[in-house]
């Protein structure tokens, strides 16, 4: 794995995109177009994903076939075996294993100020 603790991990799960990448190349692999269109994002933002799972560790290129057009398309499958989050007497901890190597870290409750998770506008509760 990348040099990604498990917390920075954990962080780029909840990225929508990158979560529902995860979640399809576990059933098969895919290549980008066909992710992209699934996800109904532009293939940038498709191969942007791709590439920080990929850094991450948690998605791998399965194989390489030529297209019509003669272009090498690779497909994709998710590495990810399982994802842990535990909160148990102040602690928080995040364990997450991928092909058989785990990454996880823990941290005080009082020291998680230093994750600076935001809520997107869409979800942050209205006042």
């Amino acid at each position: 794995m990348d040099d990604m603790d498990s917390f920075d991990m954990f962080k780029l799960m909840l990225d929508e995109h990158a979560s529902k990448i995860l979640t399809l190349t576990a059933e098969r692999p895919m290549n980008a177009i066909e992710l992209a269109e699934v996800l109904g994002i532009p293939i940038a933002a498709c191969y942007r994903r791709i590439r920080m799972l990929r850094g991450a560790g948690m998605l791998r290129e399965e194989s390489k076939v030529v297209s019509i057009g003669g272009k090498s398309v690779a497909t994709y499958r998710s590495s990810v075996e399982s994802a842990e989050v535990m909160l148990q007497d102040g602690r928080l901890r995040v364990s997450i294993r991928t092909e058989g190597e785990e990454s996880s870290d823990e941290i005080d409750l009082e020291e998680a100020g230093m994750l600076h998770w935001t809520v997107p506008r869409a979800q942050q509760p209205k006042e």
